[in-house]
């Protein structure tokens, strides 16, 4: 049975931009004495940057700058950021077209704003999606269940049926707190850190293979 709707997160799932967002993030804080990995800023992947920095403050023992300081951090992040060429995946565009050739509705859930949509995505597939829900569109990021409950509320679709792909442990919280079933890639974390999904998958052409052998047949 074809699901009632395929919902994506975009970073690290639709893009490959992880690398990108870690990069700019450890220079910024550098300069705030914090240092952190890129596990540091994987693992935390899908919450909003003002969650995400916040937690990594108070777990590093850092002083978290005011909010005009704050501001200003975030803004230097962001154009840090998007000086960099971001490119989709191999694959999603195949799979992208495929589900909607399918016409199971989608929707992109993701934790970044929509000034970074509007830069990573192409306007071509991010046409293939009935509804975009990012951090301004919602008061709680992931893990939360409110970015993929809205996700459902747009397109019209039942959480029970339908389908959340997802690449790191807030996400997956979030779209499990939501109702959703949950499938994962291993695009920026091993396995350990993605067992809370229904099922872990290496890559992109692993997973197209099994939805269209399994989920979506013919």
């Amino acid at each position: 049975m074809s699901p009632h709707a395929i919902l994506f997160d975009m970073d690290g799932v639709i893009v490959d931009s992880m690398k990108y967002h870690a990069a700019a993030w450890k220079r910024v804080l550098g300069d705030y004495g914090i240092i952190v990995d890129d596990i540091d800023i994987f693992r935390r992947e899908g919450m909003s940057g003002r969650q995400s920095i916040e937690d990594i403050f108070s777990e590093k023992g850092g002083q978290l700058p005011g909010d005009e300081e704050f501001g200003r951090m975030l803004e230097r992040k962001h154009a840090l950021f998007e000086s960099n060429e971001i490119r989709i995946y191999p694959g999603v565009e195949e799979m992208l077209l495929w589900i909607s050739g399918r016409s199971v509705p989608m929707a992109l859930v993701t934790g970044s704003l929509m000034r970074s949509v509007e830069h990573v995505m192409p306007a071509g597939l991010l046409a293939l999606f009935g509804a975009v829900i990012t951090a301004g569109d919602v008061t709680n990021g992931k893990p939360s269940p409110e970015p993929y409950a809205r996700a459902l509320e747009r397109l019209g679709a039942d959480p029970a049926g339908s389908l959340t792909i997802e690449n790191a442990p807030m996400g997956i919280r979030s779209a499990r707190n939501a109702g959703l079933k949950c499938y994962a890639l291993e695009t920026t974390l091993p396995p350990t850190y993605l067992e809370e999904a229904d099922r872990i998958f290496h890559d992109h052409a692993s997973l197209l293979e099994y939805l269209k052998s399994t989920l979506l047949p013919g």
